[in-house]
């Protein structure tokens, strides 16, 4: 397969549940698409180039255009390339609710459970990096 101007790039990393759930969705519609693995944790001083700033996965590009967000990305390809559709039925609503479910309560809630009383070993870490600094005192001149 030869990139192409219009090609599909996600850029993502392979542990990312999100990047997983657009990449099945690829699958689903049939599509081409290029992979662009990026840094699971900062710096990624090339992803923040692209997106003036945005630091999450994944990111799609389509030529210029620069679609951050599983959902926004997920409508995108839904809009660009309708069918097979995403969600078959006729209550899409339903097929988007669940989604912003899934995506925000219930994995927030599945991380917090998996890690609860832990300290991922990333924070631990940074922990051990940071040096005690002085308190900010206000000084008045005059």
């Amino acid at each position: 397969m030869t990139a192409t101007a219009q090609s599909i790039i996600l850029h993502q990393y392979d542990i990312s549940p999100f990047s997983e759930k657009v990449r099945v969705a690829f699958g689903i519609k049939g599509l081409d698409w290029f992979a662009c693995d990026e840094p699971v944790i900062m710096p990624k001083p090339e992803l923040l180039a692209l997106t003036g700033g945005y630091r999450k996965i994944p990111v799609m590009q389509i030529g210029a255009d620069i679609y951050c967000d599983t959902q926004i990305i997920l409508r995108e390809l839904e809009r660009r390339f309708p069918a097979p559709t995403l969600f078959p039925g006729s209550d899409k609503g339903l097929g988007w609710g669940v989604a912003m479910w899934t995506d925000r309560i219930f994995f927030q809630a599945a991380v917090a459970a998996r890690f609860h009383g832990k300290t991922p070993s990333i924070s631990r870490k940074r922990q051990r990096a940071r040096k005690p600094r002085a308190p900010i005192q206000a000084s008045r001149t005059g």
